[in-house]
């Protein structure tokens, strides 16, 4: 097995060629390794790969279990790493972008969409330049568990595609099942950036908790 095409671009991409160990920026010089090993069912896949430069490869490969001197790299300092290495070269390809709960209807001086039925959802990108893909995902907030919201557009099933400075308003419908009989009525948004070199940035979530008598959401951390 070897890596695709597909997969080797991304590599190269979201590490600017540097490698994810030494952060040297390699050019030519920089080869994918397998975190997890081929023989121990390692796949070629872009989560299983890792861009290093032909001195941090070889010594990342000539560790010996048998005879165990230093400290072994690991998978998982392996990936922590090549995050680091990958947020580091495509951050700037995130701009802010900002998705609320509300049950104001934008551009009608207050009016508000009737809860549960109508619960709305405004998505605004911020930025003066980069348009980008976002995935939203919506939960709903039972007894410490999620119950995501039966929606494609707000279950991460479909993307948003937003132009800078663009604003988008939809709207869902909370089934009874994800409404509460006691507790606060909390949705939790999660919003997910996916940038043109087709990698993903989850942003941290986002909760809205929901006040009947004024029929309206304020955010919570």
């Amino acid at each position: 097995m070897s890596f695709s095409e597909e997969v080797r671009l991304q590599a190269l991409l979201w590490s600017d060629r540097h490698c994810c160990l030494c952060k040297k920026q390699g050019g030519t010089n920089v080869e994918l390794h397998h975190i997890k090993p081929e023989s121990e069912g390692g796949t070629d896949d872009v989560d299983n790969a890792i861009l290093l430069c032909f001195d941090c490869h070889s010594e990342v490969m000539r560790y010996n279990n048998q005879h165990p001197k230093g400290n072994k790299y690991k998978a998982s300092e392996l990936v922590a790493r090549r995050e680091q290495v990958y947020e580091e070269f495509t951050r700037h390809l995130v701009p802010p972008v900002n998705g609320q709960i509300t049950q104001i209807i934008p551009g009608s001086d207050n009016l508000k969409r009737e809860f549960p039925d109508d619960v709305g959802f405004v998505l605004r990108h911020l930025g003066d330049s980069l348009p980008v893909r976002v995935l939203v995902n919506v939960d709903s907030i039972i007894n410490q568990r999620k119950k995501t919201v039966p929606s494609a557009l707000y279950s991460a099933k479909k993307e948003w595609n937003l132009n800078p400075r663009s604003l988008f308003s939809g709207h869902f419908s909370l089934p009874d099942t994800h409404i509460p009989k006691e507790d606060k009525i909390e949705l939790r948004v999660t919003l997910t950036i996916i940038d043109q070199y087709n990698r993903h940035h989850e942003l941290l979530p986002v909760g809205f908790v929901y006040m009947s008598d004024s029929n309206s959401w304020y955010a919570e951390p």
